[in-house]
């Protein structure tokens, strides 16, 4: 039997520098992507390790409060908006389609995991 192979989809296929450009008005530092990236991951780990769920909108808009907080930085909805709209169509890592024919060709099963 095939091993599986089993992928995260943010920022594993879907490349987040997209939102670069978002993050760079609304923050004036296209860093402040990552640093809520890594919110994210932070609070989600959080959530789960305490046993309750938030979908991931839900997380990223806390995340996305804490970094405008931390920065003080005001976001309006529409701002907020954005961000939300850009995950909704990040386009993949160049290298994945590539990749992931090549993993489908030699027979292993993929499945893509997100909570997204």
């Amino acid at each position: 039997m095939p091993q599986t192979i089993v992928f995260d989809v943010n920022e594993t296929l879907l490349d987040l520098a997209a939102l670069d450009p978002v993050f760079e008005r609304l923050f004036g530092d296209a860093g402040a992507r990552r640093e809520w990236f890594a919110q994210v991951l932070q609070s989600a780990m959080t959530v789960t390790l305490t046993g309750r769920y938030e979908d991931f909108s839900t997380v990223g808009a806390a995340a996305l409060s804490m970094v405008a907080q931390r920065r003080g930085v005001t976001l309006e909805r529409a701002g907020r908006q954005d961000v939300a709209a850009g995950m909704r169509r990040l386009p993949p890592h160049p290298e994945v389609a590539d990749a992931l024919a090549r993993l489908r060709d030699a027979g292993f099963p993929l499945v893509a995991l997100t909570n997204s």
